[in-house]
């Protein structure tokens, strides 16, 4: 699996609810998604703290200095803009090449069709945002449903 599938996962089983007014999974499955949960925010930590140093080692001294002027003449906005782009391309290309890369921990991450019984009684009027996306509940289950359940 590599990082963008597991930064997917991520973002969806952490929208999932463990109870919802009267209704609630049952220990193990909650201990088993919280399991998941904890694997892949493990992950994600990691990952963001990698690119964090990343695009502090990518702003040079002259970009710091162009970017904290709040009164920049012609020549000095446009070596901003030119610096800006260079950067935004750099960051986006390590966020390419990250994601691409293997994951090399394990997470045993499947869920059963009972589990997934259970998750839409929970979850059926569960509307979610996912990366600023409003996703109704019947869409949502889908997805839990397509990125973790295993046939039995």
């Amino acid at each position: 699996m590599i990082l963008n599938d597991v930064l997917t996962k991520q973002n969806v089983i952490t929208k999932l609810v463990l109870s919802n007014g009267s209704k609630e999974l049952s220990k193990e499955l909650k201990v088993k998604i919280m399991r998941i949960r904890m694997a892949y925010n493990k992950i994600k930590k990691n990952f963001d703290s990698e690119i964090q140093e990343f695009a502090e080692e990518i702003m040079t001294d002259e970009f710091k200095e162009l970017n904290s002027k709040t009164d920049r003449n012609e020549v000095e906005e446009a070596r901003y803009a030119e610096l800006t782009n260079k950067i935004n391309s750099e960051y986006q290309e390590m966020l390419i090449q990250k994601g691409n890369e293997e994951i090399s921990e394990k997470i045993d991450d499947s869920l059963t069709m009972a589990d997934y019984s259970d998750i839409v009684d929970v979850n059926s009027n569960n509307d979610v945002e996912i990366n600023g996306n409003k996703i109704p509940a019947a869409d949502y289950l889908e997805i839990i449903y397509d990125l973790f359940v295993k046939e039995e």
